[in-house]
This record gives C-alpha cells, structure tokens and sequence, in this order.
C-alpha cells in the first residue's frame, strides 16, 4: 500500500479547532484553581491567613469573582498590598 500525502491542511485544522476550546479549557483551569484554593485557604485559621497576608475576606472576595477572572491572582494582589504595609 502506497502512502500518499492529503492536500488537506490537517495541522492547521487542528489549530484552529484547538483554538476554539481555548476559552472553555481556560474556565475549567480556573474552576480547578478555585477549588484548590477553596481547600487550602478554607482550611487555615485567620492566624494562619494573616502570616501571608491574606484574610478570610480576602479568599471570599477572590472566590467571589467572575469566573474569567483569576482568583490566584486576586490573592497574590491582595498579600502583596498586605506586604507593602510592612
């Protein structure tokens, strides 16, 4: 069996279609993240929170959020603005 090339712009295809999926696969990443942080930060005592920075309202803000949105970022903002205090 002879192999044959397809004039059919396959990668190219598949670039574009992937580039569809962008935005959905950017929201499931965030929604992800969020539970991460659900987890972790939902877990601390405000002594803990307050060591980096943040505070419960803080985290609650940041899950508060429209989802295209980065609520990491919120946080890493919110300690930093904390931080400069000092």
């Amino acid at each position: 069996m002879a192999i044959t090339r397809s004039t059919y712009p396959t990668a190219a295809v598949l670039v574009r279609a992937s580039q569809a999926f962008r935005p959905t696969l950017d929201l499931i990443a965030e929604a992800l993240q969020r539970r991460r942080i659900r987890h972790i930060y939902g877990a601390m005592a405000d002594a803990q929170l307050h060591d980096i920075g943040l505070t419960a309202q803080d985290v609650v803000v940041a899950l508060a959020l429209p989802q295209d949105r980065n609520a990491a970022e919120h946080l890493a903002t919110a300690a930093a603005a904390e931080a400069a205090k000092w």
